[in-house]
């Protein structure tokens, strides 16, 4: 009995050993989001704080903010650079919504269903996508930008073997993917190797971080405290899941707080895909490239009678139920105004009062060009002039559908005006009018 004992006892330090081993052995911690890697993503996001309005009948007054996100999606590397690092990927999405409280005021945004195949374009520290299969909205570019983009995770690893206690420094690329500061000033963000655990009979490294991160925001300055952990799979070099609790502090000029959001963000990925719609047959035949086609935004409102497409080198300006205004980036300029069809001028009458508030303007006329119809029941014309001291090429379009109608009113810098030129007509070609609601 005795020999037994001593046997059960040196069977019992030996296994032990082995653990205490295992746990002081040096181990890999990595990823290496290598090209045509698949793998499914599912992330929950809660926040909740308070902001302070910055203008308005509420400005200086506290707004509560509340929100709450659910992501999943399928996703396949395909492209990866000369650094290591994903250039471009191809995601399906199964859901992607948000839902917000500001001030009282719900808000709710998901991406449609039609376009739930994107290509993710990795450019700095933002995730910027496109559908192969048709236009996106702003809104819905600003949904897939709040995601966490797992492969700029791969600063949060460790560049050499370490053991259990080790401590190293997350990398910038990490850090203002789950910050989304677009300039980091000051960090202090550690990463310490825990230990080795099984998870559903596989070797996890088990990492916890914390850290405070300074730097500037589309909001302006802010100071973010972050701390969590995440999952390594040591058999598949695999990241499985990422917890991260953070508070968001919104300062002013002079670093003093002007709202505090808290929140929390767990993401869980698996290496198997749970549709086929990231493989090589549902992929054969798309474009993944992006092009001025497939990179094209869609402008859609609930309470406007006009949806069109128009590139992104443009943007809404404003909008009411009557006008938008659509600037380019470069100071060229549109206004499109909608009117019942029995008020909308046709070609010859707008040619005409045009020419007449021109020339009260005194405006000078280099160059036009003629009246002429297009496709769709578009009549358009235009003018080079000099117009308050300034040349420029001034381009008119008016069109009737049904019982509505609509003019626009285009003015192009000379610089690169082929191009504001084509963008232009593309808008005014893909305008599609409707009865307000």
């Amino acid at each position: 009995m005795r020999r037994s004992h001593i046997s059960a006892l040196a069977l019992l330090f030996a296994c032990a050993g082995s653990a205490l081993a295992q746990q002081n052995e040096a181990v890999r911690i990595t990823e290496t989001f290598a090209k045509d890697a698949q793998y499914h993503v599912q992330c929950q996001v809660e926040i909740a704080g308070t902001l302070s309005a910055p203008a308005g009948p509420n400005a200086g007054k506290s707004l509560k903010v509340s929100g709450r996100s659910s992501i999943r999606y399928d996703e396949r590397i395909l492209h990866v650079n000369a650094d290591r690092r994903v250039q471009r990927s191809v995601r399906f999405y199964r859901q992607l919504e948000f839902n917000r409280n500001v001030g009282g005021e719900e808000q709710h945004s998901k991406l449609r269903p039609e376009v739930a195949q994107l290509v993710i374009l990795r450019h700095n520290q933002y995730e910027v996508p496109f559908c192969p299969n048709g236009p996106l909205t702003w809104g819905e570019i600003e949904l897939v930008r709040t995601d966490v983009f797992a492969p700029a995770l791969h600063g949060l690893f460790p560049d050499k073997a370490v053991r259990a206690g080790e401590r190293w420094h997350a990398d910038s690329v990490a850090m203002q993917e789950l910050t989304d500061l677009e300039k980091i000033e000051k960090a202090d963000f550690v990463c310490t190797f825990e230990k080795v655990t099984t998870l559903l009979g596989r070797r996890n490294a088990h990492v916890q971080f914390e850290g405070k991160v300074h730097g500037i925001g589309e909001d302006g300055k802010a100071l973010h405290e972050l701390r969590g952990s995440y999952y390594v799979d040591l058999d598949a070099n695999f990241l499985t899941y990422l917890y991260v609790k953070g508070t968001h502090h919104l300062l002013d000029k002079s670093g003093k707080a002007t709202g505090t959001i808290e929140g929390t963000f767990i993401m869980t990925r698996t290496q198997t895909p749970q549709t086929m719609e990231v493989g090589d047959a549902a992929l054969r035949g798309l474009t993944l490239e992006p092009n001025a086609e497939n990179t094209r935004l869609l402008f859609e409102h609930p309470q406007v009678s006009a949806r069109f497409l128009y590139p992104r080198n443009w943007r809404i300006a404003g909008v009411n139920e009557k006008q938008i205004g659509i600037d380019e980036n470069r100071g060229s300029g549109l206004l499109l105004t909608l009117t019942p069809a029995a008020s909308t001028p046709t070609g010859g009458q707008f040619h005409q009062e045009t020419t007449q508030f021109l020339s009260k303007q005194q405006a000078k006329f280099f160059r036009e060009d003629k009246l002429r119809a297009l496709p769709g029941g578009l009549e358009t014309f235009g003018f080079d002039a000099e117009v308050a001291k300034e040349r420029v090429h001034l381009q008119y379009y008016t069109t009737r559908q049904g019982s509505q109608g609509a003019t626009l009113t285009a003015r192009l810098l000379l610089a690169d005006l082929a191009n504001v030129q084509r963008d232009v007509e593309g808008i005014a070609r893909s305008l599609q009018l409707r009865a307000p609601k």
